[in-house]
């Protein structure tokens, strides 16, 4: 009996892989697990940048061509003239043709117009809420408030919304103002933040003046029927005694 289960034995024994065999086989699922591994995270990776490079060309309205012949120029003669260019208007500068160059500056056109809005948005609402939390700081002199070195020399301006020979007027006071601080009042205005902006777009102000308090931009509250007698537009600069003198520009 011992003769027959000795050799069954034997052979159950002989099944076992080896100590070496089982490290080599759980060393050699370890690899291929890593290789899966850094496949997807390739992969994972690969999708992000074509994901992120697709936000970079749509955000300017651009398409892949448009943004591989943008890259390809910032690696030129344009990227070392220009390194700070926006790529609407690299693709423009370097357009091939007239249709080119024509699409490229809509699109700047666009883009522009979207940024000064967000920017005066940003700065009225700025102004509004430095005027509610500073009631008594005001560029020049009310009745209430006496006038301060700041104020001395500011030019204040009212104007309308629908006041079509204000912009011939605008020109001229810009000319006549030179580095003279200017307050601009829309005198029907309403209280509304957005007849501001539309109004500073469409006349050009300049949004770095206006960041800077060059230029800052208000509702009025009765100052222009008070001082300018229903002209309008109507402009009077500071003088040393306070006074609001008529101005002529």
């Amino acid at each position: 009996m011992t003769s027959k289960i000795l050799p069954m034995m034997l052979g159950m024994i002989l099944v076992f892989p080896s100590p070496s065999i089982l490290a080599n086989t759980s060393q050699s699922s370890i690899v291929n697990t890593l290789n899966q591994s850094n496949t997807m995270q390739q992969s994972v990776e690969q999708n992000l940048n074509v994901s992120n490079s697709e936000d970079k060309w749509s955000e300017w309205g651009l398409t892949r061509d448009d943004w591989s012949r943008y890259e390809l120029l910032k690696k030129g003669a344009r990227g070392i003239w220009s390194p700070s260019l926006d790529p609407l208007t690299t693709l423009g500068i370097e357009a091939r043709s007239d249709t080119e160059r024509d699409r490229y500056a809509e699109l700047l056109a666009k883009k522009e117009f979207q940024r000064v809005e967000k920017e005066f948005a940003f700065q009225i609402a700025y102004n509004r809420a430095f005027e509610r939390l500073y009631p008594n700081v005001l560029p020049f002199k009310s009745e209430s408030v006496s006038t301060t070195s700041a104020a001395i020399g500011r030019i204040i301006y009212f104007t309308r919304t629908d006041c079509d020979k204000c912009v011939d007027h605008l020109t001229r006071l810009w000319s006549r103002a030179g580095n003279n601080p200017v307050d601009i009042y829309i005198v029907d205005s309403m209280q509304d933040d957005n007849k501001i902006q539309q109004w500073a777009v469409k006349n050009r102000i300049d949004i770095n003046k206006v960041k800077n308090r060059q230029i800052t931009l208000n509702h009025d509250s009765g100052y222009w029927l008070h001082y300018a007698n229903g002209k309008m537009p109507a402009a009077f600069i500071i003088q040393g005694n306070g006074e609001w003198q008529s101005l002529v520009y």
